[in-house]
């Protein structure tokens, strides 16, 4: 199984209520993806993490395999979400992609 898990920060100028309507937007569309894409185990858009943190939005996901997740990366459906809720909202992605024992 392969991990995927990536953190946003929202754009500064994003406000609160914008925050709050994109982030539930993004949730609702990656976990649609996890219903039509092959090898997705699991998606979770975690959303506002703890007031510690230094990012607004966080993924965590689970794949089957490599393969899985680099399908998922290039589904439409996916790439539509990207375009939609962190194109024009947010910045500063960070991504870490590990392989579970």
């Amino acid at each position: 199984m392969v991990k995927h898990i990536v953190s946003w920060k929202f754009k500064a100028e994003v406000s609160a209520g914008e925050r709050a309507r994109v982030a539930e937007e993004f949730a609702r569309r990656l976990q649609a993806v996890k219903e039509v894409a092959d090898g997705v185990l699991d998606v979770k858009v975690i959303v506002p993490p703890l007031s510690t943190s230094t990012v607004d939005v966080v993924l965590d996901s689970t794949f089957e395999s490599e393969e899985a997740l680099a399908a998922y990366q290039v589904h439409p459906d996916h790439v539509a979400a990207g375009a939609a809720c962190v194109k024009p909202y947010m910045t500063d992605r960070v991504c870490c992609d590990y392989v579970l024992d």
